[in-house]
Formats: C-alpha cells, sequence, structure tokens
C-alpha cells in the first residue's frame, strides 16, 4: 500500500517539473503531497494508533488535498500543467479524499467484540505505473472549448460556436455533456440562461 502512495506522490513531483523553479508553489505543493503520502502511511500501516487519533489524520489529510490541488489548479490555470494530467491526478487524490472521509463512530457493543473493531480499510486504488491511471483524452473540439472557457469565464452554447462555426448546437452540448461527466466543467443556470464555465474558477 506504501507502494501506491509513493507512485502518486512521483507523479505529483513529476507534474511539478514544468512548474517554474522560482515559483513558491512549487515547493509548497511538493511539501503537501509529502505530507499526504505520510498521514495516509501512519493510518493505514502503522498499528496501535487510537480511533480518535486516526479521525484526526484524516481530516487533515482532506485538508491537504484540497490545498494540494488548489495548487495544481493554479498551474493548469498559468498552462504550466496540461488539463489531462491535472484531471488525472486530481481524480485520484479525490478518491483518497472519499476512502478516508471521517465517518460516523458506530454504537460499541460490548458484548460482540467483532462488530467493535474499526479498523480503516486501506484505500481500493492501485497504481503501478502512470499509464495505469485512468485515461481520458479530450477531442479536439473538447480542448477548442477548454481553451474558450480558460480564457473567458463563462460561456453559452452560442458563444462557443463563434469558435465552433462548422458545429451544430447539438453536437457541442454532447462535448459539453461529456466534459461534465469528467468534471473538467460545470453548468449553472435554468432554461435560456444555461451557462458553462470551468469547475473550481469562481465568477
Amino acid at each position: 500500500m506504501e507502494d501506491n502512495f509513493l507512485k502518486l506522490t512521483n507523479i505529483v513531483y513529476k507534474a511539478l517539473e514544468f512548474f517554474p523553479e522560482a515559483d513558491p508553489l512549487k515547493n509548497r505543493a511538493k511539501d503537501k503531497a509529502l505530507a499526504i503520502m505520510e498521514s495516509l502511511v501512519l493510518i493505514y500501516e502503522t498499528s496501535g494508533w487510537a480511533s480518535f487519533q486516526k479521525e484526526k489524520i484524516k481530516v487533515q489529510i482532506s485538508e491537504d488535498v484540497d490545498i494540494l490541488l488548489g495548487y495544481l489548479w493554479i498551474g493548469k490555470s498559468q498552462g504550466w500543467l496540461n488539463s489531462v494530467n491535472y484531471l488525472i491526478v486530481s481524480t485520484e487524490y479525490e478518491k483518497i479524499k472519499k476512502e478516508v472521509a471521517p465517518i460516523l463512530e458506530p454504537t460499541i457493543n460490548p458484548s460482540n467484540p467483532v462488530l467493535n473493531n474499526t479498523e480503516p480499510k486501506a484505500p481500493n486504488f492501485s497504481i503501478s505505473n502512470k499509464q495505469n491511471l485512468p485515461s481520458v483524452k479530450l477531442t479536439v473540439r473538447q480542448e477548442q472549448i477548454v481553451e474558450f472557457l480558460e480564457k473567458n469565464n463563462k460561456a453559452q452554447v452560442m458563444d462557443l460556436q463563434t469558435v465552433l462555426p462548422n458545429v451544430t448546437k447539438r453536437t457541442i452540448r454532447r462535448d459539453l455533456d461529456e466534459l461534465l461527466k469528467v468534471g473538467q466543467i460545470i453548468r449553472m443556470g435554468d432554461f435560456n440562461q444555461v451557462f458553462y464555465k470551468m469547475a473550481g474558477r469562481t465568477m
């Protein structure tokens, strides 16, 4: 299990090689990735920890993941990290976050010690190498849509037709639905006021 945490951390380090050497985000992101790995090893590879201590570490992991993904998002916005690599890394970290989410403590049953065993299960993700990460390949049209949304704060389907003049609204909507599914963008508004923007971007 420790190998999986190490491999994911190494992938982040490789992605951070594209950040400018002088940018403080580079070292901060490395520190966060390392802290997350160390915390994961503590709760899954170390025995003898009290339940409340593990829950505290889980909360810290969730906070650290949010901060790290924020750093990587900034790098993506600056063009240092491409959209696909960001999506791959963020998917793995969101998976970890979901696995370690603090849960409500079950009621202790003194007559059944088996039910009282609340040791956490290790996350069920497995990374043998970079190629085995979930692959999300965007089409040329989808890349154009993403590029347009990164330059502009938001867009409606009619706005996207300006950069995709030979593409029908139905096809553009289908591309938008695909980008929604993989978490690249979000949809806001109702009826004729529906517009799209990059996930994580504030108005």
